[in-house]
């Protein structure tokens, strides 16, 4: 006599190791289908960051932040207007990574020699609280200083080689690189260490 109730457990126990599968095969082809998103986002912020328009973008804010002495002076009630489209553009990064479109460790890999000394260049008028614009950068704050923590890993693993965060020398030395440039990556190893100054970011929240 067939007992029905084991060949009904039996299946049961089949279904869910079936059911089982296919929720961690979906699982995982989601994980692969974001991580393709999250690359292919990335190669499109890259290929507008290299385009002659923003090269040029970057390049009057360069222009407008030296002169034969080094850096201008600014003031947070008269900043540099060609720093706005500059740090919007890294504001819409850090979106992105919020949004879980980019992964804040390729943005650190691709973009931070060029957005740390514009930071720095550019602090009081992200995170002053005489800023207007202290809210509007919320999420540039919290991008930049996940990458510095991701950056100073890197120095304490290379033994204090790896060229890291940015003193008003460096600053000067990107500005000049932006104008001098074709806005093509630099990729070699600087000469000195520079002292580490990591972002600051008084509300995680």
């Amino acid at each position: 006599m067939v007992n029905w109730e084991a060949v009904q457990a039996v299946a049961t126990a089949a279904l869910v190791i079936t059911s089982a599968g296919a929720i961690s095969y979906a699982g995982l082809q989601l994980r692969h289908e974001r991580d393709y998103r999250a690359v292919e986002n990335l190669e499109k912020q890259l290929s507008f960051f290299l385009s002659e328009r923003f090269v040029a973008v970057r390049r009057r804010l360069a222009e407008s932040r030296l002169d034969e002495k080094g850096l201008k002076p600014w003031t947070v009630e008269e900043p540099p207007v060609s720093a706005f489209e500059v740090l919007d553009f890294y504001e819409h990064l850090s979106l992105l990574v919020k949004k879980g479109h980019l992964d804040v460790y390729d943005v650190w890999h691709t973009f931070y020699e060029w957005a740390q000394p514009v930071y720095v260049d550019m602090q009081l008028l992200i995170e002053s609280e005489e800023s207007a614009y202290t809210e509007h950068y919320r999420d540039l704050q919290r991008m930049m200083r996940q990458m510095d923590e991701i950056q100073m890993d890197r120095m304490q693993t290379q033994k204090g080689e790896h060229w890291a965060l940015w003193t008003p020398e460096r600053i000067v030395e990107h500005y000049q690189y932006e104008l001098n440039s074709s806005g093509r990556p630099r990729r070699i190893r600087r000469r000195y260490q520079t002292q580490v100054t990591a972002t600051r970011l008084r509300d995680d929240a």
